[in-house]
């Protein structure tokens, strides 16, 4: 018996929330609360009291109206990039992704400073992503890309976002999704930190975003039809992140696509030394398929969405196991359980 591996791996990938929400956290100014009068001596009283306002207004939309304002009559006002960061992070905690995009869009309309827009036009794309509408994120990102091609942010936003519609059979996205996830992880590998986020918060990053980046690169090669480069991604994936059930399980799918397209092959040839060699190759991708198996059934123990595939996944294993091993299956839990990693 033998699981359809690629439709399970696709149709399983659809709950590794990781990616999904993989953002970075945004680098927070001090409250506009603080120090108002004491850190701007030199404002005027008009802007004291637009300052006031904004401090009491209730809602991110109040804020907004109220910095609306202060930007109209004091366009070059020095707490100007304060209130332009504070509001920005306020839009960027909304939600409601529907609040978020009108919001951030009047804010693109009021804000016009290219550092004010590259504060703003993530939070958009955000919103866009979570809203699924995709052709409005990668529009808006392939714009925004093309002037800052260093936001690992959008990068992985729009990379997740392309992987979770290859899931859903919409190849539109694939081609950019790759190249935005590949820069993405060519950016965490080569330490490249954004200039908006400090060390602790990088390295913390860093360590959260680089497995499911090459995760969902090698979904999105499976989907492509290139199983070389998409076993690549994951084993890559596999080895950052070894005790992820997630990776084997892709892991595991497309080493079991090699044996079977092997086991053809080897069906395919004439009987003599080359139909001898080749049985040594099958036998030994078989082997490969077995040991990924016995990481994803023991780290997928007790995880909820993997125990139907587990199931499966034993089955199988055992057919193969007994097949290697003469019949039996003395020595399979004990290679299982030596992946069993110890639960916190």
């Amino acid at each position: 018996m033998r699981i359809n591996s690629f439709v399970a791996r696709i149709a399983l990938a659809s709950t590794l929330a990781a990616v999904s929400c993989l953002v970075i956290a945004r680098v927070t100014c001090p409250a506009l609360a603080q120090g108002a009068k004491a850190d701007q001596p030199n404002i005027s009283s008009g802007e004291q009291t637009l300052l006031k306002a904004i401090m009491a207004a209730p809602n991110p939309a109040a804020k907004l109206k109220s910095a609306t304002e202060l930007v109209k009559k004091y366009p070059k006002s020095s707490v100007r990039p304060r209130v332009a960061s504070e509001v920005a992070d306020l839009i960027a905690g909304v939600k409601e992704p529907s609040e978020k995009i009108s919001l951030a869009k009047e804010y693109r309309g009021i804000f016009t400073e290219p550092s004010e827009q590259q504060m703003i036009v993530p939070i958009l794309i955000e919103g866009y992503i979570d809203a699924k509408q995709s052709d409005e994120a990668f529009s808006t990102g392939a714009e925004f890309l093309a002037q800052n091609p260093d936001s690992v942010r959008v990068l992985v936003g729009l990379m997740s976002l392309g992987t979770d519609q290859a899931k859903l059979g919409n190849s539109k996205f694939v081609e950019p999704s790759l190249q935005y996830g590949a820069r993405a992880a060519e950016m965490v590998e080569g330490n490249k930190k954004p200039a908006n986020m400090d060390e602790a918060g990088w390295t913390q990053y860093k360590t959260t975003v680089l497995p499911g980046v090459y995760r969902s690169l090698g979904i999105l090669n499976l989907v492509k039809g290139n199983r070389a480069q998409a076993k690549a991604r994951v084993m890559k994936a596999s080895e950052i992140a070894p005790s992820d059930p997630y990776n084997y399980l892709l892991h595991s799918g497309i080493l079991n696509d090699d044996y079977q397209d092997a086991g053809k092959r080897y069906q395919n040839l004439p009987d003599g030394k080359a139909k001898t060699d080749e049985l040594q190759k099958v036998l030994a991708s078989l082997d490969s398929v077995i040991d990924a198996y016995a990481h994803l059934i023991a780290l997928s123990e007790g995880v909820a969405p993997l125990q139907q595939v587990r199931q499966q996944v034993m089955q199988d294993m055992e057919s193969y196991y007994k097949y290697r091993h003469k019949g039996s299956t003395d020595g399979m839990q004990q290679l299982i359980d030596k992946y069993k990693v110890a639960k916190p």
